[in-house]
């Protein structure tokens, strides 16, 4: 215990430039260890205290607000732990460490700031969501480009240059992921959709609820999210349901070919009008689209409001439920799938006696 803390005095001294740690054989390692792991929980407990006293003390604050100070406070603490780690094991000068880490809680600061002008003023002045998700992206990109640069110097080409061969090698080991990327790159830039509108993308069908480099997220009627790979969307068939204002239905209902269409409409037409949720503007319309092999099909074409999207396929399921209900009062029949077999001749048939 003694030994273990003469290396915390030792660290601390380093850190405040009295005197110097030295290195140490493999015998002491362990109490190195131990030295590094008693100040790395001092570091985390002042860390805890001071987020604590800061969501105490900035309650009022947004979330976004107070997240960003509480990570101030985690970038701190991953360089204090960096120097307690340098100073105890030797690994180099631990002034260079918090000089360093001071840095990066400057470029954390530039970026907290950045975000803020990013997602308040752009989405103040009405800027599309993804258009502020986009410039987002680029941002992070810029902040940690001048953050590496601004602690390692001249230092950043070989790391720079190390880092090209193995995103290479990452590129060509996670081509899928890397495509995402670029789909979510062009799915920013062609914008299809919006935060928030109602979607079909493949079978899926719900809410968009955000962007991310690599899935598009939604939130289906189930109340399900589902993540869909950005390359799939980009390369799929994206039906957006809410670019248009009011969403027109197209409901089929087949009648017996021996009613009178005419007849059809009158029962129908009152079906369409009355439903609380079907727009007077455009007014609906009842088409005789297809004479089919068992009836005559008639489409009921109605509109709806922008705000009832989510609830399309009930309005479409309480018109197909009050058209069943008005056609069958009115004895008109919705005839099921028949064929009738015509012969050119009569057909003749023979009965056979028993055998005997």
């Amino acid at each position: 215990m003694i030994q273990v803390l003469d290396y915390v005095r030792q660290a601390l001294a380093a850190l405040t430039g009295v005197g110097s740690s030295s290195g140490a054989g493999l015998a002491s390692r362990g109490e190195q260890l131990a030295a590094f792991l008693l100040l790395a929980l001092a570091a985390w407990i002042v860390a805890w205290v001071g987020k604590r006293l800061t969501s105490l003390f900035l309650h009022r604050l947004q979330p976004a607000g107070r997240r960003r100070l509480l990570g101030a406070w985690d970038v701190a603490l991953l360089g204090v732990v960096l120097a307690f780690a340098s100073s105890v094991f030797g690994l180099g000068s631990p002034h260079r460490v918090l000089t360093a880490t001071l840095r990066l809680v400057f470029a954390y600061l530039v970026w907290v700031g950045l975000e803020w002008l990013i997602e308040v003023r752009l989405e103040r002045r009405g800027v599309d969501r993804n258009l502020v998700v986009l410039s987002r992206y680029a941002a992070i990109v810029l902040v940690v480009v001048w953050a590496a640069y601004m602690v390692a110097g001249a230092q950043i080409a070989p790391v720079v240059g190390a880092l090209g061969i193995v995103g290479l090698a990452v590129s060509l080991a996670a081509q899928d992921t890397f495509s995402n990327f670029i789909a979510g790159i062009i799915l920013l830039m062609d914008r299809p959709f919006r935060i928030g509108d109602w979607v079909k993308i493949g079978e899926e069908f719900g809410q968009i609820e955000g962007l991310t480099l690599r899935t598009t997220r939604m939130r289906t009627l189930n109340n399900e999210s589902v993540a869909i790979p950005n390359a799939v969307v980009a390369g799929g068939e994206i039906k957006n349901l809410s670019a248009g204002g009011p969403l027109r239905l197209q409901i089929p209902v087949g009648v017996a070919y021996r009613h009178d269409t005419r007849e059809v409409r009158k029962v129908l037409e009152p079906v369409v009008r009355e439903h609380p949720k079907v727009l007077a503007e455009p007014q609906p319309n009842l088409l005789v689209t297809a004479l089919g092999d068992s009836s005559v099909e008639v489409t009921l074409q109605v509109w709806i409001a922008q705000q009832n999207i989510p609830e399309y396929r009930v309005i479409e399921a309480e018109i197909i439920e009050a058209a069943k209900i008005a056609l069958d009062e009115a004895g008109i029949e919705i005839p099921f799938p028949q064929q009738t077999v015509w012969f050119p001749q009569p057909l003749r048939i023979v009965q056979e006696g028993p055998s005997e």
